[in-house]
């Protein structure tokens, strides 16, 4: 692990409600990738693998992906294996014995993957959202009596207790300190709000867990994330948010039925 002093210490001031960003994602990457360690880089390959998945499904890189399984071609070489194990469930339609959505399934992937990190930050990093996500997917299935099993994703403590547990809190708020926290996000009607507030509870999270890692690459893959935020919401106004939601359900409806209040 490296210590990038230099890096770190020339990094613009960065807050949550900033009304541009300070620098582009793109420019951070090529200012700051090409000084890390081999270890390190590894460590934020994970967050442009992330971005990767987040635009898979029905982008071109998908569609070549697609000809290779059904060309019986091995993984290439530049191709993550869970990828390419999703895009062979996509194939032959195996995704939904396991997920409510396909990106679901996806995601339950990526996330073993980032959390087989061998850096404890990046593995908790990826931890916490995983249980962020499902607390509120799991909040949303008891209320629409939806499946449990298929709309939790991953495999940890948090997830196990909500596909089996009949609490009221499925024995969490006294385990997770954010547990009131991700229910509240679900109390705010606005969903371009919500989504705010949720990015803002992952912000808090990556500032208080790297209060005391200075100059490490730790600090680095914090302000990245954090730097992803405030460029996401500098260029998406509220009412472009709302027509993205309303785009995204549409087409989830081709694949669950959706509650009629989303629709």
């Amino acid at each position: 692990m490296g210590n990038y002093y230099y890096i770190v210490s020339g990094l613009p001031d960065i807050s949550f409600d900033d009304s541009k960003a300070a620098m582009t994602l793109e420019q951070f990457r090529d200012e700051v990738f090409k000084s890390l360690s081999a270890a390190d880089r590894k460590v934020m390959d994970i967050l442009l693998l992330e971005d990767e998945c987040r635009k898979l499904i029905g982008s071109e890189r998908m569609e070549e992906l697609i000809a290779d399984v059904k060309a019986q071609e091995p993984c290439p070489d530049d191709v993550p294996q869970f990828m390419y194990q999703f895009v062979q469930e996509w194939v032959d339609d195996s995704w939904r014995d396991k997920a409510a959505f396909a990106e679901d399934r996806l995601w339950s992937l990526f996330y073993e993957y980032a959390m087989g990190c061998t850096n404890g930050f990046v593995k908790r990093w990826y931890e916490f959202n995983m249980d962020v996500n499902n607390i509120q997917s799991a909040i949303t299935a008891r209320k629409y009596n939806l499946d449990m099993q298929k709309v939790i994703v991953g495999q940890n403590e948090t997830s196990h207790a909500l596909r089996t547990s009949g609490a009221r809190d499925w024995g969490l708020s006294q385990e997770l300190d954010y547990f009131d926290d991700v229910v509240r996000l679900l109390e705010e009607e606005d969903l371009a709000h919500r989504e705010r507030r949720a990015d803002m509870l992952r912000w808090n999270w990556l500032e208080e867990n790297t209060f005391f890692n200075f100059f490490t690459v730790e600090k680095l893959f914090s302000f990245m994330v954090r730097l992803g935020m405030v460029e996401r919401w500098t260029s998406l106004d509220r009412e472009k948010g709302q027509q993205l939601f309303r785009e995204l359900i549409g087409t989830l409806k081709d694949q669950t039925e959706v509650p009629q209040e989303f629709r």
